[in-house]
C-alpha cells in the first residue's frame, strides 16, 4: 500500500529528475552555442549573433538525433568510432549550410567550436554536478 510519504517522495524524485534534465539541456545548448559562436567568429570574418549560434546548435542536435536513429535502426553493428565520425560530418554539414564561407570555413569552425565546448564542459563538470556533455556538439 502506498503511503503519502512514499507518494510524495516519488513525486519529488520525478520533479528533481525533470528539473535536472532541463538544466542539463539548457547548459549543454548554451555551451554548444558558445562553441559555435566563437568557432565561426575565430575562423572567419562573419559576425553571427549568439542566438543564431544557439539555433545552429539545436539544429545540429536534431539532425544528429535523426541520423543516429537511422543508423541504429538500419546499421545496428556500426562501431562507436564510425558513429562519432558520422556525427562530426553531420555537424560540419549543418555549419556549412548555416554560415557563409563553404567547407573551408565549416571545418575549422567545427574543430574550434568542438575544442571550446570540450574545455567549457570540462570546467562546468569540474565545478558543478552537470554531466560532461553538450547537445549539438559531437562526442562531447
Amino acid at each position: 500500500m502506498l503511503s503519502i510519504s512514499s507518494l510524495l517522495q516519488s513525486t519529488l524524485d520525478g520533479t528533481t529528475i525533470l528539473w535536472g534534465t532541463v538544466l542539463i539541456f539548457v547548459v549543454s545548448v548554451l555551451v554548444g552555442g558558445v562553441g559555435n559562436y566563437l568557432g565561426i567568429r575565430l575562423v572567419s570574418d562573419q559576425h553571427p549573433t549568439y542566438v543564431h549560434a544557439v539555433v545552429s546548435t539545436i539544429l545540429s542536435a536534431a539532425v544528429w538525433a535523426v541520423v543516429s536513429y537511422a543508423l541504429a535502426v538500419y546499421e545496428p553493428d556500426i562501431t562507436p568510432f564510425a558513429g562519432a565520425l558520422v556525427a562530426l560530418l553531420v555537424w560540419i554539414g549543418v555549419l556549412y549550410l548555416r554560415y557563409d564561407g563553404g567547407i573551408v570555413t565549416a571545418v575549422p569552425a567545427g574543430v574550434t567550436a568542438w575544442l571550446i565546448a570540450v574545455v567549457t564542459m570540462y570546467l562546468v563538470a569540474l565545478f558543478t554536478r552537470v554531466p560532461f556533455e553538450a547537445i549539438g556538439i559531437p562526442a562531447v
